[in-house]
């Protein structure tokens, strides 16, 4: 029974950060919104007829935990999408009212998911009617039998690419992988590092990618011959063999995907590192810009750059953003560095890994007394040219930044973030190290896009890019 899940506010609140969100399946009808679990039948609510429920029993406990404060908010959104009702409209049209109901959920409830909720409804791929407004008009809106997420109205033949068919069926798997992760060890993410620490570096620029990375820089040989190079799957060989062993290589394959939704974050700064030839320093001081509970998240799995790296000593931490939090923080929003814990292999070389965290914008934390000129600053996927504060809080820290002269390595979730971001480095007069460009070292896990390009899939760390200074 998915008792975890059932439970996920109450661990949430219990100082446990590593908890699944809301799954897209549960937003398009397929999956109960409390226990994650699929149900030949969804109850759904009354009130705003978007959550769905296996049982009156998980109904009960969603309007307690969560669905009582965000019901209302739903409705009055239904009420608007109706009064936008067109019989077709363009994905443009369609991505306009979206982007509104979004402005108009943040203004109305701070309750995690409701935003979601609206702008991942199920809507017709053909007309772009939403399964609100068609169910008023007694139009039925069928489901994709084979991916279960995607949808077309009885108006509209079924037009969705077989490729993104494919992909939806992928991510119904990497759901489902997610959830039962949750439910055997408590934890929503994978760790994936390399167990004992090398004594030789290989090169990053020379690795082929994630499996090479697995099998020949890492400790998991294993995998060969038995998962196949993009980790969609288990080889033919192993899919011919006992079903036990079947299940077991597929758990890995899919253990090993997640894997790489953490543990892009180390390996992307070590081939930035690499890139700036400054990997013999021993002690590496990193600004993360922006920082979120994602990167305390993946925290864990820093400590892989000084298994990788031999001639990093100590790896200092400053997390630096508006929602960085870490425990000892004063008054002025400043945590003091902390000693994280490492392995008994980087105990007894004698390395570490202290962090410290401010709390505010990075131009702010650059006046303070805290501050330490670092040897590289890091941006994780900060969409500093497409926010609302684009122009006011991130301008005045991406000009700093640049003006400091120091590296500074940025990613993004899609191409188009990354050019917008160029053009803004490139009127602000940046020299750029390393141009944008696919990073190798992305996430192998896709995750849906609902209001930029219909049917898009974006990755953690997808694009990258290196900047230095300015142009002499």
């Amino acid at each position: 029974m998915p008792a975890k899940c059932k439970q996920r506010e109450r661990i949430l609140a219990s100082g446990v950060v590593d908890v699944p969100t809301l799954p897209l399946g549960a937003v398009r009808g397929a999956l109960c919104f409390r226990c994650f679990e699929p149900a030949d039948k969804i109850l759904k609510c009354a009130g705003c007829r978007r959550a769905g429920y296996c049982s009156q029993a998980c109904q009960k406990l969603d309007w307690i935990a969560v669905h009582k404060k965000q019901c209302k908010v739903l409705k009055i959104i239904n009420e608007e999408d109706l009064k936008d009702y067109s019989d077709r409209r363009t994905w443009a049209d369609y991505r306009r009212v979206l982007i509104r109901y979004g402005h108009m959920i943040q203004a109305m409830t701070e309750v995690r998911d409701t935003v979601f909720v609206v702008q991942a409804q199920p809507y017709c791929s053909g007309c772009y009617r939403s399964a609100n407004q068609l169910s008023h008009r007694e139009i039925t809106l069928n489901v994709c039998r084979d991916c279960r997420l995607l949808h077309h109205c009885s108006d509209c033949p079924d037009s969705h690419p077989k490729a993104m068919c494919k992909a939806y069926q992928d991510q119904n798997k990497i759901e489902h992988f997610r959830h039962g992760l949750f439910e055997n060890t408590g934890k929503a993410s994978v760790i994936a590092c390399t167990e004992v620490p090398r004594s030789n570096y290989k090169s990053f620029a020379r690795s082929e990618g994630w499996y090479d990375y697995y099998v020949n820089i890492s400790d998991k040989a294993f995998i060969k011959g038995n998962t196949t190079p993009d980790f969609t799957s288990i080889t033919s060989t192993v899919a011919k063999g006992g079903p036990d062993n079947k299940e077991f290589e597929e758990g890995r394959c899919m253990f090993l995907l997640f894997g790489t939704d953490t543990m892009t974050m180390p390996l992307t700064v070590i081939a930035a590192l690499e890139d700036l030839q400054i990997l013999d320093l021993p002690t590496i001081k990193i600004h993360l810009l922006g920082a979120t509970g994602r990167e305390f998240l993946a925290m864990s799995c820093f400590e892989e750059i000084l298994h990788v790296v031999p001639s990093i000593q100590c790896l200092d931490i400053a997390a630096v953003g508006p929602s960085s939090l870490l425990a000892g923080q004063g008054p002025s929003g400043y945590a003091p560095k902390y000693p994280l814990p490492c392995c008994p292999s980087c105990q007894s070389a004698g390395k570490s890994r202290p962090i410290s965290a401010f709390q505010g914008l990075y131009h702010d934390f650059a006046k303070s007394p805290y501050y330490e000129k670092p040897d590289l600053i890091v941006a994780f996927n900060s969409g500093f040219v497409d926010g609302d504060d684009a122009n006011t809080d991130w301008d005045k820290s991406i000009r700093l930044v640049v003006e400091s002269g120091v590296p500074a390595l940025f990613t993004t979730y899609n191409p188009r973030e990354a050019w917008g971001e160029q053009s803004k480095m490139r009127r602000l007069g940046a020299r750029f190290v390393v141009e944008p460009g696919e990073n190798k070292w992305r996430s192998l896990v896709p995750m849906p896009e609902f209001l930029d390009k219909e049917y898009e899939m974006w990755h953690q760390n997808y694009w990258r890019y290196i900047i230095k200074g300015k142009q002499p």
